[in-house]
């Protein structure tokens, strides 16, 4: 009895061993062009966890690790072009329309883009071997060339929620009719109006994608020439799999193909990293509760025009909560004793302290998905893009408001500060709220992980790839069926028409003869 124990200890101890022992390690590539630090965070964070299951990594971005990792092996290609933080301070001074920008901005990503692919030490990794290559999508999709080049299965991911341009990669559907546009939030699509928005924002998404590929397009052929790789349009169809950063809690339920995945969260630590001294300290002494502010990584508060600056710093310092800013520079002009400054601050391990009770945001989808996390109330101020649907989906599911940048006051902006802040409702609401972001089987990373290597597990998974993703417009929607049965069925009226006309004919041409006759 006492042998049998002791074998079973040993076979207990052994065999988890044996298994880690046998379990492949792969060489992993990611591609990480994004131009916002934010961006390349949430390939950063899915890559750290690959690493310490004992992959090996490689990853090429323009932002370097906070720490280092084991197994991560980091290719720095510093940006050139400083048009985003030009750009973003113009956004600053005057919000932009998106839909006029969006031409300009594409063609300066793509250049900048191409001079990260084709810097020396990106070239020379073309000369190894790698089992899976990452790409961390950033609008320029002409990178997923590097799949075909190593011969290797491909997986995007994007730091939001599904659009048309992450859909069309693998073919899932859109049904924009039911479906949440992140440009609008939650709107009820049962109303025509609701509907036909929508119908218009998909008809200008579908031109601009146009305008995107057609401009990618040179780029590729550039990089990835017809004579020895695939063509661009069959590059875009073999992607093995989609990582999302969204969350059905959040984005709205809509259907998904089993090689389209949301991870919403995944640069969200299950447990927060301690905070420097003198932040914890900060934190810890906020006795009536601390308010966090950041404008995100690409927008900057040095940026702000100074009639806008006065107005946050003469708001916020009138408060008796204590105010953590993120400014990224100097020392903040006419700085009120309750603000503390830092030119960088850990965000998510900020927000996990019990002390903080507002989150003043730009309404970027990563800050909110960790205030939705850890149940922290927002004050959105967008800006651009799909932040205005990021915080209108935050007042409509009531733990937080929206204060107007453009007619942005002390008095509107003081006025709101203090409705989130002594209308215990809205707390109430975000801690719900962080309850069912929280409610999964299995952690962000964890099933990110699950699924990358069973991509690499299953060469590609091909039996995943969805036949929608080879068909084209008219195809998918049954289109050229549709003509055929239309021209058939017009064809079937005019042959009996013809017929009928021959018939009614040679019957009347022979009631004439009876009656001559």
């Amino acid at each position: 009895m006492m042998a049998l124990t002791i074998s079973t200890v040993i076979v207990g101890l052994v065999c988890p061993v044996l298994f880690i022992g046998v379990a492949e390690s792969s060489r992993i590539l990611c591609i990480d062009p994004s131009l916002g630090k934010s961006h390349a965070l949430v390939s950063q964070t899915l890559l750290r966890g690959l690493a310490e299951r004992g992959h090996e990594i490689t990853m090429v971005s323009s932002f370097k690790m906070s720490k280092p990792v084991a197994n991560f092996r980091e290719i720095l290609i510093p940006l050139k072009n400083d048009f985003t933080s030009k750009q973003m301070k113009g956004f600053l001074e005057k919000p932009p329309n998106m839909l006029l920008e969006f031409p300009s901005f594409i063609t300066r990503i793509l250049v900048v883009v191409n001079e990260t692919v084709n810097n020396p030490e990106v070239v020379a990794l073309k000369k190894e071997k790698f089992d899976l290559v990452i790409v961390g999508y950033f609008i320029a999709d002409f990178v997923l060339g590097f799949g075909p080049h190593f011969g290797a299965p491909t997986v995007v991911l994007w730091t939001g929620g599904l659009s048309k341009m992450m859909a069309d990669l693998v073919g899932n559907p859109m049904e924009i009719a039911a479906s949440q546009n992140p440009f609008l939030g939650h709107q009820d699509s049962t109303k025509f109006s609701t509907r036909f928005k929508k119908f218009l924002l998909a008809g200008v998404e579908n031109v601009l994608i146009t305008f995107a590929m057609h401009n990618q397009r040179f780029y590729y052929d550039w990089n990835f020439p017809s004579d020895r790789y695939p063509s661009y349009e069959d590059v875009r169809k073999n992607v093995s799999l989609l990582l999302l950063n969204s969350h059905f809690t959040h984005s709205g339920p809509r259907p998904y193909l089993q090689n389209a995945v949301e991870v919403g969260g995944l640069q969200i630590k299950q447990k927060p990293d301690p905070l420097p001294k003198d932040i914890q300290d900060w934190l810890d002494g906020a006795e009536h509760g601390a308010i966090y502010f950041c404008l995100g990584s690409n927008l900057k508060s040095t940026d702000l025009p100074a009639h806008k600056m006065e107005i946050f710093v003469k708001s916020l310092g009138k408060l008796k909560q204590r105010i953590l800013w993120k400014w990224e520079a100097g020392s903040l002009p006419n700085q009120p004793t309750n603000v503390m400054t830092k030119s960088w601050l850990p965000q998510d391990d900020v927000l996990a302290h019990k002390n903080v009770v507002l989150f003043i945001t730009h309404g970027g989808l990563g800050g909110i998905a960790e205030a939705r996390f850890h149940g922290v109330p927002i004050l959105g101020i967008p800006i651009f893009a799909e932040q205005s649907g990021n915080v209108a989906t935050v007042i409509r599911e009531g733990w937080g408001l929206e204060v107007k940048y453009e007619t942005l006051s002390e008095a509107t902006l003081s006025k709101l500060v203090n409705e989130v802040l002594t209308n215990s409702s809205y707390r109430q609401k975000a801690k719900e709220i962080s309850t069912l972001y929280r409610d999964r089987p299995k952690t962000a990373m964890e099933t990110a992980c699950y699924w990358v290597e069973y991509v690499i597990r299953h060469k590609g998974a091909p039996h995943m790839h969805y036949q929608g993703a080879d068909l084209n417009f008219f195809q998918l929607y049954m289109l050229d069926v549709i003509a055929v049965i239309l021209c058939v069925f017009y064809l079937a009226i005019k042959i009996f028409k013809i017929v009928y006309a021959g018939i009614v004919k040679l019957v009347g041409k022979k009631q004439t003869k009876r009656k001559l006759h």
